[in-house]
């Protein structure tokens, strides 16, 4: 109904000319907040505004993102506005194409630098659904010039690998430990040990570093421990066999939408979980 009526409105203030009809503005704000969506332009697509993922740019490398409006809009697509402010406050003004056919626009930047983005979406100043959206861009890489390679001896059945920021490669073995090498390969500590208790495994499968934190799944003993990055030590853990919630068969790899987020692949169960760094749970999203 607040739509309807907006829509009746002048979009430009004519010269000399004046707006009679007074409109509340709050209702606006929280009708506009209750539509849009953001999702990315490119096949591997997922939705923005879920809060479950957090996009990756490449410096320098233009990012296009899909915005879906309702159908009615009109006019007031124009008036889609982007922009991203880097951490440190820069802001970049973002490029919109609007496609009014099937009420969507594009949403396009090149990032300038590294770093942490957040990307603003609004219409007439108000935020859309989810707005502003948090955008991580890195550097990029030409995996094509490597020359220096090199192996790193873990045991048997290597399964999990993940990169620390200090430069530190750590790696699953099913012989019951996580191996921890330096970029150069030399191996440098192990995490854990084969076994039941805390701090043990039986067969680490996924790993996942979120800053000096490790997680590791266990992909027979139903559940995911983690560990400080750094010393090795036993932190915690979550995760039983089952099928409910909380419950894992067979948890394989795992990620972080950056936003204090695990997802943990419930391989056997066929679906996904989500939980909190500290192991509480969050939802389960179900894959057929």
């Amino acid at each position: 109904e607040c739509i309807e009526e907006y829509k009746k409105l002048p979009l430009e203030i004519e010269e000399k000319g004046a707006i009679l009809t007074r409109l509340d503005t709050s209702t606006l704000s929280k009708e506009i907040n209750e539509f849009g969506s953001v999702s990315e332009v490119d096949i591997d697509a997922y939705s923005i505004d879920s809060g479950l993922a957090i996009p990756l740019a490449t410096v320098k490398k233009e990012r296009k993102f899909k915005v879906s409006l309702p159908a009615g809009i009109d006019k007031a697509a124009s008036f889609l506005k982007a922009s991203f402010i880097k951490s440190d406050g820069i802001k970049e003004e973002g490029r919109v194409v609007t496609v009014n056919d099937n009420n969507t626009a594009i949403v396009s930047r090149t990032p300038q630098s590294i770093g942490g983005y957040e990307l603003s979406v609004t219409i007439r100043g108000h935020h859309i659904k989810g707005s502003p959206y948090q955008l991580s861009v890195k550097v990029s890489r030409d995996y094509t010039t490597l020359t220096n390679q090199r192996s790193f001896n873990v045991g048997n059945h290597t399964t999990g690998v993940a990169v620390h920021t200090n430069g530190e490669v750590f790696a699953s073995s099913d012989d019951g430990f996580v191996q921890v090498f330096r970029q150069n390969g030399t191996a440098v500590r192990r995490i854990g040990s084969k076994g039941n208790g805390n701090g043990q495994f039986s067969r680490p499968w996924g790993l996942l570093l979120v800053g000096d934190r490790l997680y590791v799944s266990d992909y027979s003993l139903d559940r995911v421990q983690y560990f400080s990055a750094i010393t090795g030590q036993y932190i915690g853990q979550f995760g039983s066999k089952g099928s409910g919630n909380e419950q894992f068969c067979n948890p394989e790899g795992m990620s972080t939408d950056g936003k204090g987020n695990i997802l943990v692949a419930d391989y056997s169960n066929k679906r996904v979980q989500v939980f909190k760094e500290d192991g509480t749970f969050v939802q389960v999203m179900q894959c057929d």
